[in-house]
């Protein structure tokens, strides 16, 4: 390259960054006097308060936010924005209080909302004069846990108890009005298939249909399912006839029924006769018709899926 294209490229390349310079600075210098203008905005601020009772809660219908106009140069107001304010409020320095209501006044000239709000510029306006927290009282009971479940075993097996869920009620929290509302509470859903051993493991407590000012301890129970093998089991058990006027003598046919089950192996041999009761009750007899409806009234805890070979019986009145 020749000495009169190395000049010619460097003066060219010296016009652009001396351009770029004072593009640069003269921005600066543009934006330095936008923001020492003072300019009016509105804002909305967040509002916090602190030290509420310990036998008191939150009630989200308090007030959250507040809404002022305010004026100041645009450094103030941007810096501002970035810190997203708070103003928070001790719940001792109240201006008045009643039923678990509690009232702060807003004074838009007040040293302290500046200072709490720590804005050096104006505040021209306030959206309100007084602010409401509302509390609850904190109530906390103790709720049965109700496991969600869909568990099939293999064939041949099954569990004297099922699934059992460790601890089997747990303590919720929160507003009196909401806790007097819940009756239990749900694990998420276990589906298991397929199970011929022992299981053990942890459900999360659903708290999906719960508001967010409920809390829950624990949030986890423990699942665990004692499994064992199973037959078949069956008995003939006489059938005991109920309110049979007296003087009116009833004939049943047959007089006893087989009642058939499943049955742990372990227990198979301790289930006898003795433990179970068939029940025809002849005051729910019908005129139309001859038979009565069985009814299965005692049976002991160890057997699974029980059910009648007959569900009736055929009666005759004897007079």
């Amino acid at each position: 390259m020749s000495s009169r294209k190395k000049k010619k490229f460097s003066f060219k390349k010296n016009n652009v960054k001396t351009f770029l310079f004072f593009l640069v600075f003269t921005s600066v210098l543009w934006l330095l006097i936008q923001f020492s203008k003072n300019y009016t905005q509105e804002v909305e601020i967040g509002i916090r308060y602190v030290n509420i009772p310990q036998d008191k809660i939150f009630n989200e219908e308090s007030d959250q936010s507040l809404r002022m106009t305010l004026n100041g140069n645009g450094f103030r107001l941007m810096s501002h924005n970035w810190k997203k304010p708070m103003l928070e409020f001790n719940v001792e320095d109240a201006a008045s209080s009643a039923e678990d209501q509690y009232y702060f006044r807003v004074d838009k000239n007040s040293k302290i909302l500046r200072d709490k709000l720590d804005f050096k510029g104006r505040i021209l306006a306030i959206q309100k004069d007084s602010l409401r927290l509302k509390l609850d009282l904190n109530l906390e009971k103790k709720i049965p846990v109700v496991p969600i479940q869909d568990i099939k075993y293999a064939i041949g097996y099954g569990s004297d108890k099922g699934l059992v869920v460790t601890p089997d009620s747990i303590v919720v929290s929160g507003p009196s009005k909401v806790i007097d509302t819940i009756k239990v509470i749900n694990t998420e859903s276990l589906v298991i298939e397929g199970v011929n051993q022992d299981h053990s493991s942890e459900l999360n407590i659903d708290i999906s249909t719960l508001p967010s000012s409920i809390s829950v301890v624990p949030t986890k129970v423990g699942a665990n399912i004692l499994v064992s093998k199973f037959t078949e089991g069956n008995q003939k058990i006489p059938i005991t006839l109920n309110n049979v006027p007296e003087g009116v003598e009833i004939k049943i046919f047959p007089k006893e029924i087989n009642v058939v089950y499943r049955v742990g192996l372990d227990k198979y041999n301790e289930i006898s006769e003795r433990d179970f009761m068939v029940v025809a009750d002849y005051a729910k007899a019908s005129e139309e018709s001859s038979f009565l409806t069985l009814e299965l009234v005692n049976l002991p805890s160890a057997i699974h899926d029980v059910r009648l070979q007959e569900k009736q019986v055929q009666f005759v009145v004897l007079k």
